[in-house]
């Protein structure tokens, strides 16, 4: 099945805002919003993965997009000072804080509700150890490659020495329009890697394929 072919037959909203206006559907193994696929538990050793890079620096950790909330658990289950949550849609700020009050409590995780377009602009450059994107591409345009846009914000946002993972959209290896966009936005070639995760998708998933997926790894230069 197409992803791209898929995304565009459920549609997107004219205006990212009506997204928040759907309700968001969990069930024990999914998340949907407005039709879309947003999220289902086939990723949660990739999410592991992914959450495992970000916390590799330990101290303060932003992550976009919350989803299921895989990634996040992960993150909270490993030695972090604090954990920074973007999200956009009230539903899913409404569960992040059902699922993790006590460490809300503690300032263990802090939510901050809205596009990250809109909040992380107001978050002081050079803030972060580890940095975590997934959010769900809200045009056809960011059908593939999302994280592109949000690149130039990531190097700015992290301490030197700091790691950027996300959601790479990419089964074996970078693509070469991939390793431009980050060199572009400042981080260093021999800075970039990527782990290739295994995973097992059912074979009716709408997003993914392929029986691998790549765990980036971008640091920036000290």
């Amino acid at each position: 099945m197409d992803t791209v072919h898929s995304r565009k037959q459920i549609g997107f909203p004219e205006r990212k805002e009506e997204w928040n206006q759907q309700p968001a559907i969990f069930t024990e193994h999914t998340l949907k919003i407005a039709g879309h696929p947003v999220m289902e538990d086939w990723e949660i050793g990739y999410m592991d993965q992914l959450a495992e890079i970000a916390a590799s620096k330990g101290g303060v950790v932003l992550e976009l997009g919350y989803g299921m909330g895989l990634s996040a658990k992960a993150i909270q289950d490993r030695g972090i000072d604090s954990h920074f949550v973007v999200e956009c849609h009230p539903d899913v700020v409404q569960k992040a804080v059902q699922d993790f009050r006590e460490e809300i409590s503690s300032s263990r995780m802090h939510i901050l509700s809205g596009f990250w377009q809109d909040v992380t602009p107001r978050l002081q450059s050079g803030s972060f150890d580890g940095i975590l994107f997934d959010t769900y591409p809200l045009k056809e345009e960011e059908i593939h490659g999302i994280h592109f846009w949000f690149f130039e914000e990531a190097y700015r946002l992290l301490k030197p020495g700091g790691v950027l993972t996300y959601y790479s959209d990419e089964a074996t290896r970078f693509s070469e329009k991939h390793m431009e966009k980050l060199t572009e936005a400042g981080f260093h070639k021999e800075d970039i890697g990527f782990d290739v995760c295994e995973v097992t998708p059912p074979a009716n998933c709408e997003y993914w394929q392929s029986n691998t997926i790549l765990a980036p790894k971008v640091y920036k230069n000290i």
